[in-house]
């Protein structure tokens, strides 16, 4: 019977059948009469054998193999005779890319909606799913409130995924930024179907976003939109200095509690080095080691954005111990950095600065910085003296250090002038920019381009930084 399917003997497969005989094979059978069909294309076959199936787990499979292989005259066969439309989830419809397919399955009534297949299907990046969306609404009206949720839910997910090209294209189909719901990822979790703190909106989750340009796409408006909401999202374990900024620019108070402090200030200390700790610790030697105040870079430029725009810090008890155990995970010079702009500012009163290093281990901390400080200080001035020459007056000023290139870290100076631009790297050092920029020239340190800081502030697109030549001796 099989090689008769095989050869495509069709009347004496139908004698066969006249005369009472099975067309079904053993279970053990790799092979059935109805696959060996699909595998010849031979519709006449595929009918004759539908039509004398019993299984319906069978016709549906048939159904499914073909919505995959993108036959469509066997679909319509096996619906035809009796296949079941919810055989075949919609969802794996979608990611056929068919247009077609998936309109002939909604015109047989399949289901859109059950477990959000849009939404898991635009997660999935399929493109064609646009189409099929735009068609479902226009062949259901009726449906368009549930398939706005799952365009909300997908936009969300496009957020959560920093994904801007998806964020945009969503935009377009009409998904809305400020409905609150679940992200697609969160459907599959009881947890988050339960906590109503997952209900969020593409605002909320854009402001925690590492990409600024995912919350301008979305447009968020001064006149209706909760900036104090919005601030309140922005201040994430790692805050972008560009979304603060930008939101401050729309008339957002850096000062939102009730206290006049600022909760974006609040968990950026709190949480200050961590991102270079755990996002960016392949520097570490250890996990023990600290984080040098030069690579604190964008945590440093994300306080001191937060300082200038005038927030205050009115922490409680827990709070400054917080911050204080936050503060370990850096080097001296990175606490006595934050401890002098907090200062500086007028951020918090002396007395919570007092208390933030009243701890004997963050008093040695500092005592081992100041230390250094003063007996470089000493260095700069025994180079001076002997630069100026006994019968020079004692009074002279003292110039700055020119450390030769050989005091210099080749690679923690490359990763500075990466980091900063080229007059704070000298600052940290007590020498000129001029100096910085010899010394770089002399190891074969590639420094960045004329512009580079300003488009970097403008949020330009920026070249890659190039790598730091090997340089043997």
């Amino acid at each position: 019977m099989l090689r008769l399917c095989r050869e495509g003997r069709l009347f004496e497969l139908q004698a066969w059948a006249a005369a009472g005989k099975s067309l079904s094979v053993p279970t053990h059978y790799r092979q059935t009469p109805m696959r060996v069909a699909l595998n010849t294309g031979f519709h006449s076959l595929i009918e004759f054998l539908l039509r004398h199936e019993e299984d319906q787990s069978e016709k549906d499979d048939v159904l499914r193999q073909a919505c995959w292989s993108g036959q469509h005259s066997v679909m319509q066969l096996a619906l035809n005779h009796g296949a079941s439309i919810c055989g075949v989830s919609f969802q794996s419809v979608i990611e056929t890319w068919d247009r077609g397919v998936a309109q002939l399955f909604l015109d047989h009534g399949a289901d859109p909606v059950t477990n959000a297949p849009f939404a898991r299907a635009f997660k999935a990046r399929v493109k064609a799913a646009l189409g099929i969306f735009l068609d479902c609404k226009r062949a259901r009206p009726y449906l368009a409130n549930a398939l706005q949720l799952q365009a909300d839910m997908a936009l969300r997910q496009a957020c959560q995924d920093e994904d801007l090209k998806w964020v945009s294209l969503l935009m377009w189909l009409g998904a809305n930024p400020r409905a609150k719901g679940l992200a697609t990822d969160d459907l599959d979790s009881n947890d988050a179907l339960e906590d109503p703190e997952y209900q969020q909106s593409a605002l909320q989750i854009a402001c925690r976003s590492k990409e600024p340009k995912i919350l301008k796409r979305l447009k968020p408006d001064p006149a209706t939109d909760d900036l104090r909401e919005l601030m309140a999202a922005a201040a994430s374990l790692i805050t972008t200095p560009e979304t603060v900024a930008y939101l401050v620019s729309l008339g957002a108070d850096v000062n939102d509690k009730a206290d006049s402090g600022s909760t974006v200030l609040d968990t950026c200390l709190r949480y200050f080095g961590w991102k270079e700790t755990i996002w960016e610790p392949s520097y570490l030697t250890s996990r023990h080691s600290t984080v040098p105040a030069s690579r604190l870079g964008k945590s440093l430029d994300a306080l001191r954005l937060l300082l200038e725009r005038g927030a205050k810090w009115t922490p409680d008890d827990r709070a400054v111990a917080d911050t204080r155990r936050a503060l370990y995970r850096v080097d001296g010079e990175g606490i006595l950095a934050v401890a002098e702009l907090l200062r500086t500012h007028q951020a918090c009163d002396e007395k919570i600065l007092r208390d933030l290093v009243r701890t004997e281990k963050m008093r040695s901390i500092l005592a081992e910085v100041n230390r250094r400080r003063a007996s470089a200080e000493r260095q700069v001035k025994h180079v001076a003296g002997r630069r100026a020459g006994p019968d020079s007056p004692t009074t002279a000023k003292p110039t700055p250090a020119r450390f030769p290139p050989s005091r210099y870290d080749r690679q923690r100076l490359y990763n500075e002038v990466w980091t900063e631009p080229t007059q704070q790297v000298a600052r940290r050092y007590g020498v000129s920019d001029v100096a910085i920029a010899k010394a770089c020239a002399l190891l074969d340190i590639p420094k960045p381009p004329r512009g580079y800081w300003a488009k970097k502030a403008a949020g330009q697109k920026l070249a890659d930084r190039p790598p730091l030549p090997n340089r043997e001796g």
